[in-house]
């Protein structure tokens, strides 16, 4: 008798599955509430063996109809944009998709709404029998600002500093103690944590005095507003102003001792504003200082512009994200304008001249302005 086989038929691969042993793995991915704005939450992970995968089950308590999921394998796209976020009997995929060892499973869940939500997922999967296979993975939460705080009605703002109004200008050396760094800016009405470094609390003791002392409004803004300056993990970035508790932060592990020559080197790159030893901690009370210039609301208004925060994807065209690279710095052209107004601020103040149509951006989305300027 002669065989018979249909050549690329629905019973071949990868439309009939080759593995019998079924294989199922969940994940369970907690995201936390946040600022309104953009977020891309990952997860991410392969698995020791060779799979066939043919469906995902996903559950969400998220209500935004604006969420979206997507899912790759291998970096081949297998569901792009998907805003149902109910599949608990699962989406199957009509094939049995295969699965090196070395393919990573990716899924994507982006969200604008700040609520805290969970999605489950579980992956169906088969493979051969007598495996025991070994997931290695992780969920990437991203660096987001947290929510703005619900104050009470009863809450007032900070009082002035011990004796009243601050005197200007304000006189300042380098110190011998971190105590004494401490005490000084407690004088000013500043929360400060320098992690017992001298060296970090001289750094920012010194930005301090130099904006109280050439930035008219500054003393008003610090008395008006709270503000707290730690030095402790940045979760890989030098620094990261969180509007929903008034912190500035700046990273434990910057090179405070080398701050001139690791500044100096970003502003010959073009990646930043201004080669100022104090750049870095003045960046980030520039985004202090906008966030309290045009309001809680207003911020997580222009927060939520940029598609997608420091990725790619942006309000700019290519001829406006090149202006700002080439007339102010590169970093100026993320999560714009978030990041525009501290890289303007930081030029201005530490004298880098400003081109007119930047300073026109800096305006149009209520930059801080120093009296005089």
């Amino acid at each position: 008798m002669i065989g018979r086989h249909a050549v690329g038929g629905r019973i071949d691969p990868p439309y009939f599955p080759t593995k019998t042993e079924p294989h199922f793995v969940g994940r369970a991915i907690e995201i936390p509430a946040k600022a309104n704005g953009n977020r891309v939450i990952t997860d991410a992970f392969t698995m020791s063996g060779e799979l066939e995968f043919y469906a995902i089950s996903i559950r969400s308590c998220s209500q935004d109809a604006t969420d979206y999921w997507n899912l790759s394998v291998g970096g081949r796209t297998i569901a792009k944009t998907i805003f149902c976020k109910s599949y608990e009997e699962g989406l199957y995929f009509q094939v049995a998709h295969p699965v090196k060892p070395d393919h990573e499973i990716l899924f994507e869940y982006h969200t604008s709404n700040g609520t805290g939500k969970t999605v489950e997922l579980l992956f169906h999967f088969l493979t051969d029998p007598g495996l025991d296979l070994i997931l290695t993975g992780e969920t990437n939460l991203g660096v987001y600002p947290d929510p703005p705080p619900e104050l009470p009605e009863t809450e007032q703002p900070p009082g002035l500093p011990p004796g009243g109004a601050l005197q200007l200008p304000v006189a300042w050396e380098p110190f011998s103690s971190v105590a004494e760094a401490v005490i000084w800016t407690s004088a000013l009405g500043i929360r400060a944590n320098f992690a017992g470094k001298i060296s970090a609390a001289n750094y920012v003791t010194e930005a301090l005095a130099l904006l109280l002392n050439t930035c008219g409004g500054f003393a008003e803004m610090i008395q008006k507003h709270k503000l707290t300056i730690s030095i402790q993990n940045a979760k890989g970035a030098n620094g990261y102003f969180n509007p929903g508790t008034g912190e500035v932060v700046i990273s434990n592990r910057y090179d405070f001792s080398n701050a001139e020559v690791i500044t100096q080197a970003e502003y010959d790159a073009g990646q930043k504003s201004s080669p100022h030893k104090l750049r870095t901690i003045i960046h980030e009370l520039g985004h202090w200082l906008h966030y309290h210039n045009v309001g809680a609301k207003t911020f997580y208004q222009y927060s939520s512009l940029d598609p997608d925060n420091y990725g790619a994807k942006t309000i700019l065209s290519n001829a406006e994200a090149s202006y700002i690279a080439n007339n102010l710095s590169n970093y100026a052209t993320k999560w714009f304008p978030i990041e525009l107004m501290p890289e303007a601020f930081t030029a201005k103040i530490t004298g880098i001249p400003i081109d007119a149509k930047i300073w026109e951006w800096y305006q149009q989305y209520g930059g801080f302005e120093c009296e005089g300027w």
